[in-house]
């Protein structure tokens, strides 16, 4: 997986399919219609959107497994609907060890958020599923857990647990203290990646979770 990372180049737009690299462009430019509306990302990233979000999302590809992501608290869609939207690629995924599409869910209780994301999945003709609620109303199994600034790493793993025992996560350059401190709750297994887009940033997988006691 390390060849990925030291790849930034496969995720800009100019080396992507067309179909991908069309679907993102009409991606960013609703996002920047809507962000004058309601919140979805920070104003200071706005004039980076691409780099920030899109890329920041992409990253995550070659660490996904199995048919079924769970994207949870997705907001404005990252990286939840950045992986739907190529999720039907399967060429430009081979590049990435997988070799069939794979289904996204995005988990968001913003009510205005699933609905930009609805309306994104529309006009990209994006095949994904949005639901509007809290993610300890969710019900069912999946293969790969996601999140990009949801919460701590603590109750990120509460959830993978829960749902696919695998969680594949975003996080800044508290992610040390932050495995400290859900190793009070859990044992689990993990492995940290520099991310691409950021230098503080970092992708952290986790894997073979048990409980230490109730979160």
């Amino acid at each position: 997986m390390e060849r990925f990372l030291n790849c930034r180049k496969m995720f800009h737009v100019e080396h992507l399919p067309r179909d991908v690299r069309n679907n993102l462009k009409i991606y960013k430019s609703l996002l920047l219609k809507w962000q004058k509306a309601i919140n979805l990302v920070s104003r200071g990233t706005l004039n980076d959107v691409w780099t920030r979000h899109i890329e920041d999302s992409l990253q995550l590809l070659p660490f996904l497994r199995g048919k079924r992501v769970l994207d949870i608290g997705s907001g404005g869609g990252f990286p939840g609907m950045v992986l739907a939207v190529v999720s039907q690629n399967v060429e430009f995924l081979k590049q990435f060890e997988i070799s069939e599409s794979f289904n996204v869910t995005c988990v968001d209780s913003d009510q205005r958020k699933m609905t930009f994301l609805s309306e994104v999945a529309r006009q990209t003709s994006t095949k994904v599923d949005i639901i509007s609620d809290r993610i300890e109303n969710v019900e069912g199994k999946f293969d790969t857990l996601t999140a990009r600034g949801f919460s701590e790493l603590k109750v990120l793993i509460k959830f993978a647990k829960k749902y696919s025992n695998y969680g594949v996560f975003l996080k800044g350059k508290k992610v040390e203290q932050e495995i400290e401190d859900a190793s009070k709750f859990f044992r689990f297994d993990y492995e940290i990646f520099k991310s691409i887009t950021d230098e503080s940033g970092r992708i952290i997988l986790v894997y073979n979770i048990e409980d230490v006691e109730d979160l």
